[in-house]
């Protein structure tokens, strides 16, 4: 699905990445750890197309890629949200696409209906929580099919209500779409409730990559060790 291959970004001499090789595969939902400043968000850029590595090289389906996918949809800690409605800014990119008006109000009220926010289509988002915000912005990423669903830091700052909604739509998209989700999370048990496969990056370099349940219980680093000692 997506490979890494000796991937390492330098910015002013600073080592961001060092050196990283790993493969995603498909319907596996990736949970990324690790302290801040450890180089997670400098490799989501990496693997979707928004940054190109100093040096190595990132395969998607066996292509060699640079800039970003259709096939790989991207949501930031901070997604920005048209100033519009909820219903346009799910709707946008099947519009950017040329899909009929009438397609696009079947997607659209689809995944609307999936993550629960019917109700808001004709609000704009200036007048929506942090919660439905975030429902918002992955509804959008995910109406266009995309393989793989990279998302940064999906629930930071959220109430727990929305934390325990976003993580259901991720188990969902993972059963309803076989989908290959990669998130960042400062929160150890958010990555031990729903991922699959939890990889910890410190310092730029890639410490370890487990099974999740056999990460944090018998992780193989020490270094990985000691981190979830002080954060669980």
């Amino acid at each position: 699905m997506i490979v890494t291959k000796a991937i390492t970004v330098k910015a002013d001499e600073k080592m961001l990445l060092d050196s990283i090789s790993y493969q995603f595969n498909k319907g596996i939902i990736y949970g990324i750890i690790g302290p801040n400043g450890a180089g997670k968000t400098t490799y989501l850029k990496v693997i979707s197309g928004f940054l190109k590595p100093t040096k190595g090289m990132v395969y998607f389906q066996d292509n060699s890629i640079t800039n970003p996918q259709r096939k790989i949809a991207v949501v930031w800690q901070k997604p920005y949200l048209l100033q519009t409605t909820v219903y346009n800014n799910v709707a946008y990119g099947l519009k950017v696409r040329g899909l009929s008006k009438k397609k696009i109000e079947v997607l659209v009220s689809d995944i609307l209906q999936l993550f629960q926010i019917s109700h808001l289509a004709k609000r704009k988002v200036a007048n929506i929580s942090g919660g439905e915000s975030a429902k918002v912005a992955i509804a959008r990423a995910v109406i266009t099919s995309p393989d793989v669903l990279i998302l940064d830091e999906p629930t930071a700052s959220l109430d727990p209500q929305s934390v325990v909604d976003i993580e259901e739509i991720i188990l969902n998209l993972k059963d309803k779409y076989k989908m290959t989700i990669i998130f960042v999370t400062h929160n150890m048990f958010q990555a031990k409730r729903i991922a699959d496969i939890t990889l910890l990056f410190n310092n730029g370099q890639f410490i370890e990559g487990q099974p999740t349940k056999q990460l944090f219980s018998n992780p193989t680093n020490e270094f990985t060790r000691k981190f979830l000692q002080l954060h669980q």
